[in-house]
């Protein structure tokens, strides 16, 4: 029964992930008023999760239909979009010159760890046929999603903090 509530908290609160990737990317932008690790961050971010959360619909669709394939195109095309965010946040990193913060860091772990799911979840499905892993994939995902918005927040508001206090300490 416990499970049936997590679930759910779980899949209400996914849903509002994207909402508070973009915000923060918008709230960052604002307050940031330049390019920084953290705008790139949450930018890759806000637009992963935008286009993943906008072909879900689409995939889950094709994923319904006979075959295999169809099945490889939902956990695939998931992979590929994990995959090309880790690529984009640290080539944007590069190309802006910008050192990678503990936040890009997170932030390129948890698309990993995305990704690594969706693998570890098409292998054990169709390739072993078992479901050891269903679990993983049911709450991992999730979870990441929505475990990452007050991590972010977080390791923001200590930068803040520190950046404050190395400017104390400069000035007086």
């Amino acid at each position: 029964m416990i499970w049936d509530t997590v679930e759910t908290i779980l899949f209400d609160l996914g849903k509002l992930v994207f909402v508070a990737y973009f915000l923060l990317f918008v709230l960052s932008v604002f307050i940031e008023r330049k390019v920084s690790s953290l705008v790139i961050s949450l930018m890759v971010l806000a637009v992963a999760n935008g286009a993943m959360t906008a072909l879900t619909p689409l995939l889950y669709q094709l994923a319904s239909l006979p075959g295999v394939f169809y099945k490889f195109l939902w956990y695939g095309v998931f992979i590929f979009f994990d995959c090309v965010a880790i690529f984009l946040l640290y080539k944007f990193h590069n190309l802006l010159r910008q050192n990678v913060s503990s936040i890009a860091n997170i932030v390129g772990v948890a698309f990993l760890a995305l990704a690594s799911i969706q693998t570890i979840r098409f292998f054990d499905r169709f390739v072993s046929n078992t479901d050891i892993f269903l679990v993983l994939y049911q709450y991992g995902i999730p979870i990441i999603n929505v475990i990452l918005v007050p991590v972010i927040v977080a390791l923001w508001v200590a930068n803040v903090k520190t950046k404050s206090k190395n400017i104390r300490l400069a000035v007086g």
